[in-house]
């Protein structure tokens, strides 16, 4: 990992202080779609290397599903909202308010149902990343895969033609009653737009 693409302890934890403002949000509408008291909790906020990140999902050959979406505006990357199946599951025994464990088969309602929920934890998070370094960014639609952890990055990598050297990673763990649900979130930012998010956090909270 190149040095210049590292953050220090101070500006990891003012993104980490935006993801809570996110995860806030995200909380907020999830409750409202399940008519449950949610809780998400960031347990962690780091940048991993390319090479590290199935390890960081349970392994190269770990089944994942995933959800893919593009950023654009003034920052530009591409975000993935990642759960190990038995994760993912859980989660849309949740949104779609059934009983947990009914979920065997991940079907097309299933997925939706699990794109949408990608949809308000990724919206909510670019919200609060947005409002903080006063930049404008947009996501894409979203779009939903189940493969194994190495597939999906190879992907990524071939999307953006590794123009970054790492990747920011969110690890999130969902409370909701008996639920137990942990999964990540990851933000990989082209190059030149890590530099100015880098240059704008310095900036605004006077840490050079």
């Amino acid at each position: 990992m190149d040095n210049e693409n590292n953050f220090s302890k101070k500006e990891i934890d003012i993104l980490r202080e935006v993801g809570e403002i996110g995860v806030g949000q995200a909380e907020t509408s999830l409750s409202e779609m399940t008519g449950k008291k949610v809780e998400i909790n960031l347990s962690e906020t780091k940048f991993v290397s390319f090479e590290s990140f199935a390890d960081e999902i349970g392994g190269p050959e770990k089944i994942i599903l995933s959800v893919y979406l593009s950023i654009e505006g003034e920052l530009k990357g591409e975000c993935l909202f990642i759960y190990p199946r038995e994760g993912a599951v859980k989660l849309i025994d949740l949104v779609m308010n059934k009983n947990k464990g009914d979920t065997v088969l991940i079907k097309d309602l299933e997925l939706s149902a699990f794109k949408e929920t990608a949809n308000i934890f990724t919206g909510s998070y670019l919200n609060a990343l947005s409002k903080m370094l006063d930049v404008k960014m947009i996501h894409s639609i979203p779009h939903v895969a189940t493969d194994m952890a190495q597939a999906v990055i190879d992907y990524v990598l071939i999307k953006i033609a590794r123009t970054s050297d790492d990747l920011l990673l969110v690890k999130t763990k969902i409370n909701v009653e008996d639920y137990d649900i942990n999964g990540l979130f990851m933000m990989i930012f082209e190059h030149e737009s890590q530099q100015k998010m880098l240059k704008i956090i310095d900036e605004k909270y006077h840490l050079n």
